[in-house]
């Protein structure tokens, strides 16, 4: 190692879904001429591309892996994993610490400031307690969790979207001076239209396509798009509905959309290593969540020039720019009002593709993400 290099660990339960593709970005855009890299995970508990982000920068990039590192609370794994990243930091000795998601928040934290680490970051990656599924004690536990935290193990925290930093004000987690909105990045790179859906699907170019790429899961609401799609199909058979993603819902709604004879309008795609090459050939792209940190897959379909039509949620408003690039509208009253579905796809076809794209490229790119990283990285080290 280098002796100017700064020590930097990276902490992180999980790699998967929106905070993977953040993981990997920041790995793949660290200038590793300052930093030295460590990074603690299980491995049981990320995809493959993230594993071939690692193994990609393995020159790079010292990975720690923790197989007691697991999400659901278990107090066992959880006193051994403390263990050793607590043992992890006091053989390194890092600058800086960034601890990634709500239980790698928490044990990070305790041990970074435990051994007097000087720089200590968090990123939640969607605060526990903004999910509707947990009941009103666990919401208080986690806030009391992370407002003792922040307040006395934490130098910044990251926030995805300023609706995420809003709610943890609103949560009197700590001063508001303690959050730092830094959007998640996408690079650049031109995204050329391919053909693989109209011709996997057999579809005409005057089939109007809406697709989303997600997972199938209680939190994006798989749900509503089915509903939303077998109103719109009643009126208009051209019209078909695309969902690229796997999850725990998946079965569920194939069922639904079999057992009402919509299977060759709606379909469930599963995941695709291109998906974000893929959703160029979306004519529009819809999401029914519930709720997000950051609109990932709202965002790739900004960079390709396809208009968006999203739920009016957290990690979805600061992405619409109305009338520009998309629409919001409210999951509970769109059933009744079905016609904003059309009135969007009249809107989408007006839409200006340079338009659409700029709206990502003033905001949500690469460089603007780590800029802002640097920035808190660097500054009193």
């Amino acid at each position: 190692m280098e002796e100017n290099k700064i020590k930097l660990l990276l902490i992180t339960q999980s790699g998967k879904g929106g905070l993977r593709k953040h993981l990997c970005d920041l790995l793949e855009n660290l200038d590793y001429g300052k930093f030295e890299v460590w990074i603690a995970y299980n491995d049981d508990e990320v995809d493959d591309i993230f594993r071939n982000t690692i193994i990609k920068n393995k020159n790079n990039i010292k990975p720690v892996l923790i197989k007691e590192f697991v999400r659901e609370i278990n107090l066992k794994n959880d006193f051994i994993s403390y263990i050793k990243i607590n043992k992890l930091i006091k053989s390194v000795h890092p600058d800086i610490v960034h601890c990634h998601s709500s239980k790698a928040g928490v044990i990070g934290r305790i041990a970074a400031k435990k051994n007097h680490v000087k720089k200590i970051f968090y990123t939640s990656h969607w605060y526990s307690f903004l999910s509707p599924e947990f009941s009103n004690l666990k919401r208080k536990i986690f806030v009391f969790l992370e407002k003792m935290l922040s307040r006395y193990a934490t130098t910044r925290t990251f926030s995805t979207s300023n609706g995420e930093k809003q709610g943890a004000i609103e949560e009197k987690l700590d001063k508001p001076d303690k959050f730092r909105v830094i959007y998640n990045g996408l690079s650049t790179i031109p995204i050329s239209s391919s053909a693989f859906l109209r011709k996997e699907l057999n579809l005409t170019p005057q089939n109007f396509i809406f697709g989303n790429t997600a997972r199938l899961n209680h939190q994006k609401n798989p749900e509503l798009f089915v509903e939303i799609a077998m109103k719109v199909i009643k009126i208009d058979s051209n019209i078909h509905f695309i969902w690229i993603g796997d999850g725990n819902l998946k079965e569920k709604m194939e069922k639904k959309v079999k057992e009402n004879f919509l299977e060759k309008n709606i379909h469930f795609l599963g995941h695709k290593d291109n998906a974000e090459f893929i959703v160029s050939e979306f004519d529009a792209f819809i999401s029914t969540s519930n709720g997000e940190s950051f609109g990932y897959s709202a965002v790739e379909a900004l960079r390709s020039g396809v208009p968006v039509f999203l739920t009016n949620v957290m990690g979805h408003s600061e992405i619409v720019i109305p009338e520009v690039n998309g629409r919001l509208f409210e999951s509970f009253d769109i059933l009744k009002n079905i016609d904003e579905v059309f009135n969007f796809i009249e809107l989408s076809k007006k839409l200006k593709k340079p338009e659409i794209i700029n709206s990502f490229e003033n905001r949500f790119t690469i460089n603007k993400m780590m800029s802002g990283i640097y920035e808190e990285y660097l500054s009193n080290l």
